[in-house]
């Protein structure tokens, strides 16, 4: 990836010195309702459905047989129903994945509604400032949740873990989103351009959607430990999970890169010429250059390793790092 100029990084400085805000793009918002809905998602997902709670967020992975990440959640309680944030741009796809895992006896309805809420993430030293402003006077702690009333909506504020996040994810009605937005920018937030968000999502050391959350991946692999249950009952992908926990199977690693100069996601990692993985996501950063995530083989995830990234004729010089970048 080649150096971004300030109109791609706009935003950029706001994220570690004000309040930046990212409108997240083709958010996913589903809603599993009926008296067996806890059921449900508990045989579907990795973590134990019993732990949310009115004001908690629980995260999860839907795994497939082989505990490929399908798709990784954020789950709510809305009302008598369960709300799921979906990863951007799943939230059909999934709606009809689980619409046909639905058994005759099950007493449970999945709706798509992505098209109800705008998703939007404030962060930075001042965030909190800032949705004070809103009237959320006491913004939640990570994997807390809290609602607060703007012009007549209900908004509801997440406070995001460091799994996946920074900050805030604030759910809005779409038709307050407009108002919401304007006014984060009029107290001296900042939107971050794409460009932006992707050099402080990889700084962080965040997996994202088609990325490193992919059917390629397990969630061990990524870094979402938070979403695995070792104790619950069965769901699909389980045992696979299980295996990789109990018999140290995790045999792969989302890891940070320094490189001596930039890359390109999908170049391959070599160690001492042999295969050791590739990289999924990279940018030059403002604050340390080009860096990367990669998914490693055991034993070269270790920090302190030297790798290569060649990308056809070339070569790059790397050096594996923990995560967060620093």
């Amino acid at each position: 990836m080649t150096q971004l100029d300030q109109e791609q990084l706009h935003g950029y400085d706001a994220a570690r010195e004000g309040v930046a805000l990212w409108r997240v793009p083709e958010p996913g918002w589903l809603v599993i309702a009926g008296d067996d809905r806890d059921d449900f998602v508990q045989r579907q997902t990795t973590n134990d459905v019993r732990q949310l709670a009115d004001d908690r967020i629980l995260l999860t992975v839907l795994t497939s047989a082989t505990a490929r990440i399908l798709d990784v959640w954020r789950l709510v309680r809305d009302g008598d129903a369960i709300g799921v944030i979906t990863l951007p741009g799943r939230g059909a796809a999934t709606a009809h994945y689980l619409q046909r895992r639905i058994f005759f006896m099950d007493k449970v309805t999945v709706t798509d509604a992505s098209e109800s809420l705008a998703q939007v993430d404030v962060f930075g030293p001042g965030a909190a400032g800032a949705l004070a402003s809103l009237g959320l006077a006491d913004a939640p702690e990570p994997d807390r949740l809290a609602t607060f009333t703007w012009q007549g909506e209900t908004v509801r504020a997440l406070g995001q873990s460091g799994a996946l996040g920074l900050g805030w994810r604030l759910l809005v009605p779409h038709g307050a989103i407009d108002s919401l937005e304007a006014r984060l920018l009029e107290g001296g937030a900042s939107a971050l351009s794409p460009g932006a968000y992707e050099a402080v999502r990889v700084e962080a050391g965040f997996p994202a959607a088609g990325r490193e959350l992919t059917d390629a991946y397990t969630p061990l692999e990524t870094g979402l430990h938070a979403a695995i249950h070792t104790a619950k009952g069965c769901y699909t992908g389980q045992e696979v999970i299980a295996r990789q926990i109990n018999y140290d199977k995790i045999t792969r690693q989302m890891v940070g890169l320094r490189l001596d100069a930039p890359v390109e996601p999908g170049a391959v990692v070599q160690v001492e010429g042999r295969g050791a993985g590739e990289v999924t996501s990279a940018v030059v950063s403002p604050r340390f250059g080009p860096i990367a995530l990669a998914v490693l083989k055991r034993p070269h995830f270790e920090p302190g390793t030297v790798v290569s990234v060649v990308a056809g004729d070339e070569a790059v010089r790397g050096e594996v790092v923990p995560l967060p970048f620093a």
